[in-house]
């Protein structure tokens, strides 16, 4: 098998992007006021959570998986993998890979090439430990629109709030 990489949805990164810019820019503009410090608590986990977006990469090559995130790195073998579980919640779908050594490690469906990259796991895990509702969200995963109207909303939000510290 040849090594495949999955990033996130290439539409996700222009509006994280930019209120990332809103927000930094919240916060250089809040230094001169005494609330700059409750800017900078209450925006660095979403600087952080933007950068955990961004950053999110799985290959999968012949020996296993590996999930890529902002700072971390997650490795699991094929024959690690216990059970592959689904779980949709409204437009989210999240595939689930149980190992006996650690937590479930969850993949949502803001991946680009989500069902083929749920395929390309199904197919590799045998039959007994992949649950049926995955095999359901490797043949239908619906379209994840909302996270994309969401990051958007969340710009727009960081931009009123710009615009409003400008008219101050």
């Amino acid at each position: 098998m040849e090594n495949r990489l999955y990033k996130v949805d290439s539409r996700m990164a222009p509006p994280i992007i930019l209120a990332m810019l809103f927000a930094t820019t919240l916060i250089i503009l809040g230094m001169a006021k005494t609330h700059s410090f409750l800017f900078l608590i209450v925006l660095t986990p979403f600087m952080y959570l933007g950068l955990e977006i961004l950053a999110r990469r799985v290959v999968l090559d012949s020996s296993g998986i590996t999930i890529n995130k902002f700072l971390r790195s997650r490795k699991l073998g094929w024959k690690d993998i216990q059970n592959v579980d689904a779980v949709r919640s409204g437009g989210k779908t999240f595939l689930i890979l149980q190992t006996e050594a650690s937590r479930p490690i969850l993949i949502t469906n803001t991946i680009s090439g989500f069902p083929h990259l749920v395929n390309s796991i199904v197919e590799k895990i045998p039959a007994g430990k992949v649950t049926q509702a995955a095999r359901e969200i490797s043949e239908s995963t619906p379209k994840k629109l909302w996270p994309i109207i969401q990051a958007w909303l969340v710009c727009l939000i960081f931009l009123a709030v710009m615009v409003g510290k400008f008219l101050e």
